[in-house]
């Protein structure tokens, strides 16, 4: 028997018979480590009780030769093998095999070296621009190998080059630094990135129909005043009529609330249900839902995020916030909303009692009254979060 030796490895035991049996034994088609055949030949003289100076002068060679075949200085050739085969009886062609593939397996670890190393550069580009440490956690991406680190963020997130990224998000007034909101553009484009391939798992039952607004705020207002069973009951509703929806949660230093875009011919919402209350959800939800109807349109490019913010100023958003409000409170009910002072007690007593009356949900009507007048410190009673 001959002991095969895998540099820089414990030793490990084969016949010596076949080398191409050898690699695949150790079930790699690329080998991380290369069986140098100077090993092999030391270890069978080894195995022999042969003295290398002595096996140096029984074929002829200096012993200093010997010893760089050995150590692999020297590569084996086909009048070196023949030696081996006249004093060992090991046939020459195996030592030439072993020598081959031993060559073979270098150059393929030279190669996916050179590929690892221009693919730590991409990570490296990207990551300028996004997260790859969030994105590889999120998606549950375990490889120590940068080569497949890269590739599968890019099948997952059909991810684009960094430069195009880069443009992308130059162009976007949302990965923008807001004094407003404590928001990182970079941490926005990888929310993005993972919304999008998040949305790209959802299937729709029914087919977008603009003239179907009406009865789509309805059937929403009713589900989101109940609070039961609430996101799924939203997801069924906007799944029926052809809109995309998912939750995505939220990353470090990125206020977003929610999303709104085409992928492709179907309209998608994702909401990060920041805050995991009913009237911030349903909020978010119509919200999107308003962007949707008044401004995404026939242009498949635009695509809006919810970011954070006391006072909005673009003025889609604005118009996206009013047709939120109408489409959970419409204005004609709310003007009738009772006046009381600006006190938590009077405030949250004569507004949950006005919303009980009309059936409403007294969160998403205290969440109005709050968000109107600054005023937040209100008494919770377990009801407030989402079904």
């Amino acid at each position: 028997m001959i002991k095969v030796y895998f540099e820089d490895s414990d030793l490990e035991e084969y016949v010596l018979e076949d080398p191409i049996r050898i690699m695949e034994t150790r079930n790699e088609s690329t080998p991380k480590k290369a069986i140098l055949p100077g090993s092999v030949l030391k270890l069978e003289l080894e195995e022999r009780g042969i003295k290398q100076k002595d096996f140096a002068r029984e074929i002829g060679l200096p012993a200093s030769n010997l010893n760089e075949y050995i150590h692999g200085k020297r590569g084996f050739t086909a009048d070196f093998s023949l030696k081996l085969e006249d004093s060992l009886g090991i046939a020459a062609d195996i030592w030439m095999n072993l020598q081959q593939n031993y060559e073979l397996a270098l150059a393929r670890k030279q190669q996916l070296d050179i590929e690892e190393q221009v693919a730590l550069n991409d990570l490296e580009e990207y990551d300028k621009i996004i997260s790859i440490k969030d994105l590889t956690k999120r998606l549950g991406i375990t490889s120590v190998s940068r080569k497949n680190i890269l590739h599968q963020l890019t099948a997952m997130l059909n991810l684009k080059p960094a430069a195009e990224l880069q443009v992308y998000a130059c162009g976007k007034s949302y990965f923008k630094k807001s004094s407003k909101s404590k928001n990182d553009p970079r941490m926005i484009l990888t929310w993005i990135l993972l919304a999008k391939a998040e949305i790209k798992k959802v299937e729709v039952s029914g087919v977008f129909d603009i003239s179907r607004k009406e009865k789509i705020i309805n059937e929403l207002q009713q589900v989101l005043h109940l609070n039961i069973n609430s996101v799924n009951r939203v997801r069924d509703i906007l799944s029926k009529n052809g809109i995309k929806f998912c939750i995505v949660e939220k990353m470090d230093s990125t206020p977003i609330d929610g999303y709104s875009f085409y992928d492709e011919d179907v309209p998608c919402i994702v909401v990060t249900k920041r805050r995991d209350t009913i009237d911030n959800f349903a909020f978010c939800i119509m919200h999107e839902l308003g962007h949707l109807f008044l401004h995404l349109g026939e242009n498949r490019s635009v695509e809006f995020v919810t970011l954070e913010e006391k006072e909005r100023a673009d003025k889609c958003e604005r118009e996206a916030d009013k047709f939120a409000n109408d489409g959970l409170i419409p204005e004609n009910i709310w003007k009738k909303s009772p006046a009381v002072k600006l006190d938590q007690y009077q405030i949250q007593k004569k507004y949950t009692e006005w919303a009980d009356h009309l059936q409403l949900n007294k969160w998403i009507v205290l969440g109005r009254i709050g968000h109107e007048l600054d005023f937040w410190r209100f008494k919770e009673d377990g009801t407030r979060r989402i079904s």
